[in-house]
């Protein structure tokens, strides 16, 4: 039931859209990455965002970017930069970069599926077309069957999936209240705490294994759209846990170093005092990337042999790896 909630808990906000704006403010406008509150951090950003309607993106732009965990994910790798040039510019030429992916597409779509997914009255004299959709945004039949076997064990429940989906949230959300003990994760998907890049090669060699790094966040939507779709496949993790000296950072991680590591950022003259702080600084300058989910394997002299970025594409990845 825990993976079944994890699926389909993806949290959709909407997004206020403003008539009338003045672009070359708002794009010179700094966006907030240090307040104390992540919540007022992500409101903020919508808030401001949803007035970029008028300059130079669409409805659906702001629709489907508007998502407050989705323009959270774009930011919070700049929280070290220098904040003079972190602006709403910036987050507008960023995106415009996206429009242009083949990724924007796909994603569009599958946010359009859920919309309608949501939308849909619950009726098991329609499954046959609604355990489509199901399959097609879960992409897991054991999922599907067990939303099947929920609905004919409560036909009256629920009268639209999206009600569905919504109880199903407050469900996580009172399980995480009462700190349910979570299921074990395969190590690849646990924090390496790791701060020293040499450290994480040196120990790589030790192995006999190359380097294998996971630059993931915690608010990042696409590291759970692949791990919902394959990562936790036995396939990929044998291949992973045989072939790989694994490390994984979140890089929005905000548990504290030890004292004794506590630094200045001598980029930006912050203080570094989270692990986050460490694994964005790593990524930006070891790879010159700034993006999650992102994939790096490095061999035993340091070479940098293969990146990745976001994919749903399991033969793809698998093909990265090998």
């Amino acid at each position: 039931m825990k993976l079944l909630i994890s699926t389909i808990a993806l949290l959709l906000a909407p997004v206020y859209l403003n008539a009338q704006t003045d672009c070359e403010k708002i794009l010179d406008q700094k966006i907030n990455l240090h307040e104390d509150d992540f919540e007022t951090i992500q409101q903020e950003l919508v808030t401001n965002f949803s007035k970029l309607i008028d300059c130079g993106l669409d409805k659906v732009d702001m629709v489907f970017f508007g998502q407050p965990p989705v323009l959270a994910a774009l930011v919070i790798g700049w929280m070290n930069d220098d904040p003079e040039k972190v602006t709403y510019q910036r987050l507008l030429d960023e995106i415009l970069k996206m429009k242009a992916t083949p990724e924007y597409t796909e994603s569009v779509k599958f946010y359009n599926d859920f919309q309608l997914l949501r939308s849909k009255k619950i009726d098991l004299e329609n499954w046959d077309i609604d355990s489509k959709l199901l399959l097609k945004l879960m992409k897991d039949e054991r999922l599907v069957n067990a939303i099947y076997h929920v609905i004919e064990q409560n036909p009256n429940q629920y009268d639209t999936y999206g009600a569905m989906i919504d109880d199903f949230n407050k469900m996580a959300d009172s399980m995480i209240d009462v700190k349910e003990p979570v299921e074990e994760l395969p190590d690849f998907f646990k924090d390496a705490e790791l701060i020293n890049y040499n450290e994480m090669l040196e120990n790589a060699k030790v192995s006999g294994k190359p380097l294998l790094i996971f630059f993931t966040a915690c608010a990042d939507v696409n590291s759970r759209k692949m791990e919902d779709a394959f990562l936790y496949d036995n396939d990929i993790q044998k291949l992973i846990a045989s072939d790989f000296y694994t490390v994984t950072l979140f890089v929005d991680s905000k548990k504290e170093v030890p004292k004794e590591y506590i630094t200045t950022n001598p980029k930006t003259g912050k203080v570094m005092k989270t692990y986050g702080s460490f694994y964005i600084k790593i990524q930006e300058e070891q790879f010159k990337n700034q993006n999650q989910p992102f994939f790096v394997i490095v061999g035993n002299k340091g070479k940098v042999l293969k990146t990745h970025g976001f994919t749903l594409n399991k033969k793809e990845f698998q093909k990265f790896l090998k």
